[in-house]
């Protein structure tokens, strides 16, 4: 049985001094060479050098898709780092950069890397006042943003930010009116490629220039500053080196490798760790060819049309596409319901042998071949429409993603592995190798990595992979990353082995004796009940979004003497459930509060309940969705949770207090800054009560 209850000898606590009890290294045969001579654009160079008609990049632009080659990738970057250096930018230079999926975003970070600069990628749908926070922070004199609302969320903060000189504008859409603006600048981002090309052609530099730029870069010096999630507070900037990029490229190659020209498909923010490892570190390495959506609206069927062979996204994206999923088969045709479960049977069968309790075994023949069959009756349609069919290295990452959508990859034949990192350490630590999968752990160590675990459970990290601190924050440096000595530290192989420079997580977890690595949760989220149980929220919250009607959820309990829950649903799948029962409601707020939803819903947490040491008592259906313009999220999904539980005591206490009935006002932000009041009233529901719905259910 499952449980949400962490034992014991594994509750955080604190302690005064960093002792290193354990320490745990990537497997014998992981030995990849360390890298220290070499920056990322150079890796361009010998792309262009050694197969320069091999495609690079593709782009989606009105239907149609676009291929540059190695060659022509660097064109566009030598064009526009000549074009940015005549704006004043130069070695040590940060460009801050605000942009949805482009090659032109990708090729500005390369460019202020090959002036020896780096690169402050932004979530495109931050507020203004983070903007501004940020700018602040990092005190760029040039900006690179996608189109003209992006501008204008820079316009509105300038006169805040006095070393702000110039706008970079890529979509010229709706931009003729800005042409004239003087404070700053603002130009577009063909015009800076035209000047560089300017250069180029009457000789102001040689050919060879910026490749002697890119060979006097120190690959010690910061090519990265991407920003932390923020669930305690504004994102701090992370400094991660060419060194940092390209140790940690080289090790995921080794373990995993594809031949060059694979697809990748780049839809995660480009603001994330995750995904500028992906796009400047490990498919440039490897060669791998990055695909771009047309729109942000067009993502699900740009990545079908592509079918990448590598795919890397957050537990968020694989919670929908199950979700979806098994909408869907609900809602379709009795006989392809019935294909679907007796597949799905299989397939459950069949993953016990790929990451479950039988794992140390071979499945049977008769099971292969009866898996085998699914797949082409049933799996591989399915997964041909969210793309995936041509699938070989999958990933999760940026967060925990529940053991149950795990398996039900698995069972679907997808290989998926959990990837456990963060900003700080270029978002990647840990990933299942092949032949070890593990639904309860995050996988081993990568090459030149290891991780370490304090007596209290909170995970370290020391190698390669590891940042030289955080952008104009020293004291934020300092209580991250601590130096042990040799005489003061202690471990399994001895004090010596301790010593070093290691990195505080703040993950609360455990070193496993297969060599594994398991994460709980957070260290500051772990909840204590009322009589000394601790139970890490995030394994409970994982399993009630395995349900298709659930999007988010929040489990609280924090000294208190049961669990209770504070869930939003996912509204298309809710919303058709009621529409084929005839259930009327006008609009979202409307349908959460409806009875037979509040009875759908207290099935689905009594269905959790009898897989949990420590049920959830009493939840209630949030007549909002948690947005993260409201500070309820961060920009990658993971709920704030101080901030939420702080935003909602209200509610809270009332679920305690054992009230039927909670009313709220709250204040919504919109994107482009303005707010508003919205109050609602929500009915708190008593898991052991079911509610007179008249409906079914079922």
């Amino acid at each position: 049985m499952a449980t949400n209850e962490i034992s014991e000898a594994a509750t955080p606590d604190d302690t005064s001094s960093l002792t290193v009890d354990r320490i745990l290294s990537a497997p014998d045969d992981a030995d990849v060479p360390i890298v220290s001579d070499r920056a990322l654009p150079e890796i361009l160079f010998d792309h262009v050098e050694e197969h320069g008609d091999d495609i690079a990049l593709r782009w989606k632009r009105y239907g149609v898709w676009e291929e540059y080659t190695w060659e022509e990738y660097y064109e566009r970057v030598e064009a526009f780092a000549l074009g940015l250096e005549e704006y004043g930018f130069g070695d040590g230079d940060v460009l801050f950069t605000i942009g949805y999926n482009r090659p032109h975003q990708l090729w500005s970070w390369m460019a202020a890397q090959s002036l020896g600069g780096m690169a402050a990628p932004n979530y495109e749908d931050m507020l203004p006042d983070d903007i501004r926070k940020q700018l602040e922070l990092l005190e760029p004199s040039v900006v690179y943003a996608e189109d003209q609302e992006m501008v204008d969320k820079l316009l509105l903060v300038a006169d805040d930010v006095p070393s702000l000189d110039t706008i970079i504008y890529r979509d010229e859409k709706g931009m003729f009116r800005y042409d004239d603006h003087t404070d700053p600048e603002v130009i577009s981002y063909a015009s800076v490629e035209e000047q560089g090309r300017e250069r180029l052609e009457t000789g102001e530099v040689s050919e060879s220039y910026l490749h002697e730029q890119v060979q006097a870069i120190d690959p010690e010096t910061t090519a990265m500053l991407p920003p932390t999630s923020g669930t305690t507070g504004m994102p701090k900037r992370v400094q991660l080196s060419h060194f940092n990029f390209i140790n940690l490229a080289n090790a995921a190659i080794e373990i995993d490798p594809l031949p060059k020209e694979s697809d990748y498909f780049s839809y995660l923010p480009m603001a994330w760790v995750g995904e500028q490892m992906i796009l400047i570190a490990a498919a440039f390495v490897g060669g791998w060819t990055a695909n771009f959506p047309e729109q942000p609206e067009t993502e699900a069927e740009d990545l079908r049309e592509i079918g990448p062979e590598i795919i890397f996204s957050s537990p968020n994206r694989y919670e929908a596409w199950v979700a979806d999923i098994k909408a869907k088969i609900e809602n379709t045709s009795r006989l392809k319901r019935f294909v679907y479960e007796k597949a799905m049977s299989i397939g459950r069968k069949y993953a016990e042998y790929i990451s479950g309790d039988k794992a140390d075994e071979e499945p049977p023949a008769t099971l292969r071949a009866a898996h085998w069959l699914s797949y082409w009756v049933a799996y591989r349609p399915i997964l041909d429409k969210i793309g995936l069919k041509r699938a070989k290295n999958v990933y999760t990452g940026g967060g925990p993603l529940g053991e149950d959508h795990f398996s039900y990859y698995h069972a679907l034949g997808v290989p998926l592995k959990q990837i456990w990192g963060q900003s700080e350490v270029c978002g990647f630590v840990t990933m299942h190798r092949d032949d070890d999968i593990q639904v309860d752990t995050v996988g081993e160590p990568f090459p030149n990595v290891e991780v370490g675990i304090t007596p209290g459970g909170e995970l370290l990290v020391r190698g390669p992979v590891v940042t030289s601190g955080y952008y104009g924050m020293p004291e934020k440096t300092e209580s991250a990353i601590e130096e042990v000595p040799a005489s003061g530290a202690s471990g399994e192989s001895g004090a010596s082995d301790a010593a070093g420079r290691w990195l505080h997580t703040d993950d609360f977890g455990a070193l496993t004796d297969e060599g594994h690595v398991k994460i709980f949760d957070r260290m500051d989220d772990v909840l204590e009940l009322e009589d000394g149980a601790a139970v890490a929220p995030i394994s409970v919250e994982t399993k009630l979004k395995f349900n298709p009607y659930v999007k988010e959820t929040l489990v609280i309990g924090d000294g208190r003497d049961s669990l209770a829950a504070v869930l939003n649903i996912r509204f298309d799948n809710v919303a058709e459930w009621a529409d084929q029962r005839d259930i009327q409601y006008a609009g979202y707020r409307d349908l959460t509060q409806k009875k037979p939803v509040l009875e759908l819903l207290r099935g689905v947490v009594a269905e959790t309940n009898a897989e949990l040491d420590h049920p959830i008592e009493r939840f209630v259906i949030l007549f909002k969705e948690f947005d993260a313009d409201d500070g309820e999220l961060t920009r990658t999904g993971k709920i704030r949770r101080e901030v939420v539980v702080d935003r909602y005591q209200k509610l809270v206490d009332g679920i305690y207090a054992g009230e039927d009935e909670i009313e709220m006002e709250v204040t919504i932000t919109y994107q482009d800054g303005r707010e508003s009041d919205e109050r609602g009233v929500m009915r708190v529901v008593d898991v052991d009560e079911p509610l007179d719905a008249n409906v079914e259910v079922e």
